[in-house]
């Protein structure tokens, strides 16, 4: 059955007029008099009575109708839900993100893609950045939000210039300043900034090294360099529970800036005066990507963070 025959059909029982449905079509009357013709041929009943003046619905073209209507519906919804998913209007983005983007950078940028896609889904996994590019190279997720990228991968058979199977990319979005989370009872808590070579007595309180073992190195170097030994008394999952033990008088903990948004009232954040004190947030994606959804939402992420810088 002829899809557009079934529109010309419910075109003309809306309007019961023949010259009326044409213009809403924009035809012709005759050549829209013969498509309805072919169909009522197809089925093998007329659906309608014509007379000089008036046309109204058979019997049988009144039960086809409801039916006929909704399945034109139908089929528009589809051809516009094609075009969403061919233009990257529509789709589902999963989006991996690291603990300490949860609090404000993460929700940012899932406000700034929503603004533009609203008919995409988004599914949010929080994950260590190691998880990350495990979960994109099994195609777990499309995007990543990550303290740390890939390790560098020795040149593909192929030339340097060749990609590798299931490489991941990173893409440097910003680098957040670290601060110093500490007791409100805390003597340092009195202070505005702190250097890191002040920190050298204070027992740590620190991110599971075992779910992030490259971002515990990186705070370990950054440390070492203005002699302190980074090796935190306790570890958590997640930095709420990190800032949680700073609260209860466990040790001091190196945060993402992002953490402040989280304010329990015995805990008090201070600036470090490092310029060195930073970790970077890297976008990570496949190499190999394909969607225009995640292109666009690559795009939409870089944007944002260079209108904040």
């Amino acid at each position: 059955m002829n899809l557009r025959r079934l529109e010309y059909f419910c075109a003309v029982a809306d309007e019961l007029h023949f010259s009326r449905a044409a213009e809403r079509l924009h035809m012709a009357q005759p050549p829209l008099s013969q498509q309805i013709r072919r169909l009522e041929s197809e089925l093998g009943f007329e659906l309608f009575e014509r007379t000089t003046r008036r046309v109204v619905l058979t019997p049988r073209g009144r039960d086809l109708y409801d039916d006929a209507r909704r399945l034109v519906a139908e089929a528009r919804r589809l051809e516009n839900r094609v075009e969403e998913l061919r233009t990257g209007q529509a789709g589902t983005l999963r989006l991996g993100f690291v603990d300490s983007a949860s609090y404000e950078i993460m929700p940012r940028l899932v406000r700034a893609l929503r603004s533009r896609w609203p008919a995409v889904e988004y599914q949010l996994r929080t994950l260590s950045s190691d998880s990350q590019i495990k979960a994109l190279q099994t195609g777990e997720i499309d995007l990543g939000l990550a303290r740390t990228g890939p390790p560098a991968l020795s040149p593909p058979a192929g030339g340097p210039d060749a990609p590798h199977a299931g490489a991941v990319t990173s893409l440097l979005l910003t680098g957040e300043p670290l601060v110093l989370a500490v007791d409100a009872d805390h003597p340092l808590a009195r202070t505005a900034s702190v250097e890191l070579s002040a920190l050298s007595e204070q027992p740590f309180v620190g991110f599971d090294r075992m779910i992030s073992p490259r971002l515990h190195f990186e705070l370990v170097e950054l440390l070492a360099t203005s002699g302190v030994d980074y090796d935190p008394i306790i570890e958590a999952t997640d930095y709420t529970t990190v800032v949680g033990l700073v609260a209860s008088g466990h040790g001091v903990a190196l945060v993402p800036a992002g953490v402040r948004c989280f304010q329990p009232p015995s805990v008090v954040y201070l600036d470090i005066s490092d310029e060195a004190a930073a970790v970077s947030l890297l976008l990570l994606h496949r190499s190999d990507e394909e969607s225009l959804l995640v292109e666009r939402a690559t795009a939409v992420a870089v944007a944002m963070f260079a209108d904040h810088a």
